[in-house]
């Protein structure tokens, strides 16, 4: 069983760089070699002397690859690393990878390696040194420090033949394609590339004409909304009046006004059409007459025929034969 040890070592933290000049993507570290044979190395030497143990709970964790190491302490040479590591007089350890040129990239205006295979991790005295990272060929062979700083080089824009005294104002520059350059609004390309932060201002711009013109847009939209909801309800106002009138008048029956106003906002033409080939209840009330003499009462409704005598009701029906049928047709 590995011995207990008081913290874990740090393999990878993508927000820093290293010694070279780039980060490292943990995401992008593939374990599945490593995985299979965890070895921890002494300074990156691959001798089989120099095998001190081994790294478990190896796992990522946001931008940090961490690891716990298990000392070989049946060797005397591991015993003491082991030791000061303990007493923490060494607390730094480096990643032997392998990866792809094509796989180096600038991102942000930073030099970023997106992907990468893990093959071992030393332990090392100084983690900020060149051996804060030792990179390899496929084969495994380790590339020479200056190998490492031209392909680092390689891939920023406007450097076409990296030297060791790079111009630093040469970071900061970025070639743009064709299409690029018209959607951002440049006239012409210099022969290094535009400034990283000329070309971010012009984004940063056109991100606000979006902003803005999208918060135009949306109270175009909600101003129109509100003037359709206003004409709709205007448009049912007016439609429930003229069922309204049409019910009052007799040409419809109360229990049809959904239907009717259904109709109207549907189209408001076939409504006024139908209703106009309705005709209305005639009122036969007021062309009843009362027998008239010794102070007879006046029968204008059904209602006030019941209120008279039987006597006053036959004289009524005799008299007033039309007048009778109207109040009870």
């Amino acid at each position: 069983m590995p011995k207990p040890i008081s913290k874990p070592f740090v393999f990878n933290d993508e927000t820093i760089e290293n010694t070279y000049g780039f980060s490292i993507l943990t995401e992008g570290i593939d374990l599945t070699r490593f995985s299979k044979n965890p070895v921890m190395l002494s300074d990156h030497w691959n001798s089989n002397s120099n095998v001190i143990g081994k790294w478990f709970d190896v796992k990522k964790e946001g931008s940090i690859l961490s690891g716990l190491p298990d000392f070989d302490t049946e060797d005397q040479d591991t015993a003491v690393i082991a030791g000061k590591v303990e007493r923490g007089y060494i607390n730094a350890c480096s990643m032997g990878i392998i990866f792809d040129r094509e796989n180096l990239t600038v991102i942000g205006g930073k030099v970023i390696l997106t992907k990468c295979e893990l093959v071992e991790v030393s332990i090392v005295p100084v983690p900020s040194n060149a051996n804060a990272v030792r990179l390899m060929h496929s084969d495994g062979k380790p590339m020479e420090e200056k190998e490492i700083q031209e392909l680092s080089l390689s891939v920023i824009p406007g450097i076409k033949n990296p030297e060791l005294n790079l111009n630093i104002d040469n970071m900061k520059k970025i070639l743009l394609s064709v299409a690029t350059l018209m959607a951002l609004g440049f006239k012409d390309q210099p022969t290094d590339g535009h400034d990283v932060a000329d070309v971010e201002a012009k984004v940063l711009g056109l991100s606000n004409q979006v902003n803005s013109l999208k918060q135009e847009n949306d109270a175009l939209k909600l101003a129109a909304q509100t003037a359709k909801e206003a004409q709709e309800a205007a448009t049912k106002s007016r439609i429930e009046s003229k069922v309204d009138l049409a019910i009052t008048k007799g040409q419809i029956k109360a229990d049809q006004k959904e239907e009717m106003v259904s109709l109207g906002m549907t189209s408001e033409k076939a409504l006024e059409t139908m209703l106009g080939a309705i005709p209305e209840k005639q009122n036969f009330s007021t062309g009843v007459k009362t027998p008239s003499g010794l102070g007879a009462p006046e029968v204008k409704t059904a209602e006030d025929f019941q209120k008279l005598s039987i006597e006053q009701q036959l004289a009524f029906k005799t008299d007033n034969p039309e007048g009778y049928k109207a109040l009870f047709s």
